[in-house]
């Protein structure tokens, strides 16, 4: 009976140090999507979350706007401890009627919910977007920006480090090689945000029954800190040189 009284006594002493310690709130994931004018304005936008994002199926299509037929995918590591994060947003979009070729889709994701396996230890973000143009007699460029944060979107985040802009155009190019960011300390818990700006260009008009998509990939790699040999192999591994030039002296001298 008293043995069964202790393990229960450390059980809600465990129960108590658990619920003690401070929590993280919920992961969470933004979707901002606008449209910006020839002197980058914003004259549509919308926020989802990845719950309620546009698909095929179900597009976005604001009125009025340059582009329709808007569908959006966001794969992530969030929520997984790992040394390898990532987060991949494609967006599908087609020109209006009147599309106006000033104009151009942007498209912000923020996820604040990775976990990194090596708390403290370096790290390397980069950042690669692509696309893929069905736009008749015209061309797609692509250009993002990957930014690792700490923090989360309900309270505040900072910014450790932002990658240049890279970007694709096709068909026929040009491109900018990813571009990378050096963090040299990333905490336990980060945020990773992309912003991927979509442009379409034709020298004859853009065919409405166009359409387009555009990649942005972000991976950032943490570099674990070596561990070093147990004492003993240490040790044992000094010892071995001394251990067999004993043993060659004795053959010697028998």
């Amino acid at each position: 009976m008293l043995r069964n009284a202790r393990w229960i006594a450390a059980g809600l002493l465990t129960l108590v140090g658990l619920l003690a310690q401070p929590g993280r709130a919920t992961a969470d994931t933004m979707i901002l999507v606008e449209e910006l004018n020839g002197s980058s304005g914003v004259v549509n936008t919308q926020t989802f979350s990845v719950s309620s994002l546009p698909t095929s199926g179900s597009p976005y299509s604001p009125t009025g706007g340059a582009f329709f037929g808007i569908s959006i995918t966001v794969t992530s590591t969030s929520g997984t401890t790992s040394n390898l994060n990532s987060l991949t947003t494609t967006v599908a979009a087609k020109p209006s009627t009147d599309f106006d070729p000033s104009h151009s889709l942007r498209v912000t994701v923020t996820d604040d919910g990775f976990i990194n396996a090596s708390a403290g230890s370096p790290a390397l973000a980069t950042n690669d977007p692509s696309n893929s143009s069905g736009v008749l007699g015209g061309t797609v460029n692509v250009a993002g920006v990957t930014t690792i944060q700490d923090g989360t979107l309900a309270t505040t985040l900072n910014v450790l480090g932002t990658t240049p802009s890279a970007s694709e155009t096709s068909p026929g190019g040009p491109s900018d090689p990813n571009t990378t960011v050096s963090i040299p300390n990333l905490p336990s818990t980060f945020a990773i945000a992309q912003e991927m700006t979509l442009r379409v260009s034709a020298t004859t008009g853009v065919d409405p029954n166009s359409s387009f998509a555009g990649t942005l990939s972000s991976n950032i790699v943490t570099t674990p800190p070596a561990v070093p040999a147990p004492a003993g192999l240490i040790l044992a591994l000094t010892a071995l040189p001394v251990i067999g030039l004993r043993r060659i002296l004795r053959r010697k001298a028998n």
